[in-house]
């Protein structure tokens, strides 16, 4: 049996349809379309989801799918409360919003301002520098994990998070220059909040948000293992231990920990048009994206996500912890808010955006984004293939040839609209590819809120002679940690005392991908010789060990 509350009202037998701007939603029909979505791995017996859907300030649709709990076969349902992750973020950026209005703060404020023993850096990083995943501050998650430590089992605390900044030996990037999504931003946060108002953000949010909204069954955790009343289990599944009940590690909020039910967030939905908290200036300082020191639009507010799916203008955010997976999207101009959580992992994901296409079928401006593209001869695209190192070096573009078309990673073909210029069918993005004075040749891509550069580099492939030069032990002040690296049937590997060994495939010279989405760059001295490495991940660049001893 699966559990459904829908919100309805019943009239000479019909069941009432409410209306987004002049169209009718058949509930009954939206729910049978909705229910065709359900991933087949969740059923009766399994953990699953809640789905919520908020049209005019009310919840039309909730449904909840599979088992809250698999100890007592307590059902998913609308009532109970399901840990948000990073969509908590928004509930702290709001308050920062409403403090900024009331004049309590500036968030234009360097953050040394309000912490005692903060590092100053070059440059000056800010309170909306931390707000919008602009800062160059280290990411903790990252960090931890490359100290060794196992992100989901190992305790995480406040002051670590923080330790990690402090820590740090310079900023990665010129602050405002770039986003690069980070948690730990919103750990310092939320020690800056309680700095400016004298109160814990957590205790302030509770009185100042929650409870003006009525969100009376929303709770936040602030110690790990305290008891949230009516909450739901998180679980995995794998082949060899079955179902497992995932238990949370840390509990910090700003950066996550809100647990709230679907009935209660369709409180805080309502409140993105309704302004009601701290009225239009408020929400309007919420809902500003911030621009990049580049003049592109990051596409992020204070704590959400501000652009536009298929035409429709969209505040969007997801998260996730333990095995729960969030997902809120909300379209102001149809005043439609979907909100779903999956209490099951990867295994119980349903897309928003195909909830959205069903319900605001008629708003879609389907952009589609064909491109009927040029012709360019084979041998001038035999010329532009190749390996694309970024400028940051935690990413690379492979372009190949197939069919006579060019392709990303073999897999996505490239249109051509001008000689140096291409698409991708279905996506705004731009790939252009210049040849430079120096010779080189650098690829551009642009999409909405981001501009990457990358360099065409020159494949590598080492001896196992070369490969012994980088053996050896390399230690990070930064960290505490050393890495041992030695070749292991003729491939270099990365030890550690707690990690598995990390295999190291080479890609250009002395630069080397893992299939972690890690990459490691061995840098030489003046002499030639090899005396560090250092690392660079989609969240945190150049972390440096030095090596102990040279050959």
């Amino acid at each position: 049996m699966k559990y459904v509350y829908l919100f309805v009202l019943f009239s000479i037998g019909y069941i009432y349809s409410p209306t987004i701007q002049g169209q009718v939603i058949d509930l009954n029909h939206i729910e049978s379309k909705i229910d065709a979505l359900i991933p087949k791995t969740v059923n009766d017996t399994t953990p699953g989801l809640v789905i919520g859907i908020v049209q005019n300030g009310k919840l039309i649709f909730s449904k909840g799918y599979g088992l809250a709990n698999m100890s007592y076969h307590i059902p998913n349902d609308s009532k109970m409360l399901y840990n948000i992750g990073s969509v908590s973020k928004q509930f702290l950026g709001y308050a920062f919003a409403m403090i900024q209005i009331e004049g309590k703060i500036n968030i234009n404020d360097p953050v040394s301002k309000y912490l005692e023993d903060w590092p100053e850096f070059d440059q000056q990083v800010t309170i909306k520098h931390l707000l919008s995943h602009t800062s160059g501050y280290r990411e903790a998650y990252t960090m931890s994990g490359l100290s060794g430590r196992d992100i989901g089992v190992d305790r995480l605390s406040r002051e670590e998070c923080l330790e990690v900044v402090r820590k740090q030996p310079e900023l990665e990037f010129e602050p405002g220059s770039s986003y690069t999504y980070n948690s730990t931003a919103w750990v310092i946060l939320a020690e800056v909040f309680e700095k400016a108002v004298g109160v814990s953000a957590a205790e302030w949010v509770k009185l100042n948000i929650l409870k003006p909204l009525d969100m009376k069954d929303t709770q936040i955790e602030t110690y790990v293992g305290e008891v949230m009343i009516n909450a739901a289990e998180s679980y995995s599944y794998s082949e060899d231990k079955g179902y497992t009940n995932e238990k949370s590690n840390r509990a910090i909020f700003g950066a996550a920990d809100v647990n709230t039910s679907v009935q209660d967030i369709t409180k805080w939905i309502t409140n993105y048009s309704k302004s009601m908290l701290g009225g239009d200036a408020v929400n309007n300082l919420f809902l500003e994206p911030f621009v990049l020191n580049n003049g592109i639009n990051s596409g992020y507010a204070l704590g959400i996500n501000v652009g536009s799916y298929r035409g429709l203008k969209r505040y969007r955010h997801t998260g996730g912890h333990e095995a729960f997976i969030t997902q809120l999207s909300y379209y102001p101009n149809q005043d439609t808010g979907i909100f779903t959580v999956s209490n099951f992992g990867g295994k119980g994901i349903i897309s928003t955006t195909k909830i959205a296409d069903l319900l605001l079928e008629e708003f879609i401006i389907d952009t589609d984004y064909k491109y009927k593209g040029i012709t360019i001869e084979k041998e001038k695209l035999e010329q532009l293939t190749g390996l694309y190192l970024a400028s940051t070096l935690n990413q690379t573009i492979n372009l190949t040839l197939i069919e006579d078309t060019l392709s990303i990673n073999g897999r996505t073909k490239l249109i051509p609209v001008k000689s140096n210029t291409f698409q991708i069918n279905g996506s705004d993005e731009q790939i252009i590819i210049d040849t430079l004075p120096s010779g080189k040749t650098q690829l551009t891509a642009l999409k909405t809120n981001s501009k990457d550069i990358f360099e065409r580099v020159e494949s590598w492939v080492p001896n196992p002679e070369q490969l012994t030069n980088f053996e050896g032990d390399y230690w990070s002040d930064e960290l505490e940690t050393l890495y041992h690296i030695q070749v292991v049937n003729n491939q270099l590997v990365v030890q550690h005392r707690w990690n598995e060994d990390i295999s190291l495939k080479p890609i250009s010279k002395d630069f080397f991908a893992t299939d972690y989405g890690m990459y490691v760059k061995f840098n030489r001295n003046k002499k030639g010789e090899v005396s560090e490495l250092s690392i660079y991940s989609g969240r945190t660049l150049n972390v440096i060990f030095k090596r102990n001893k040279i050959r």
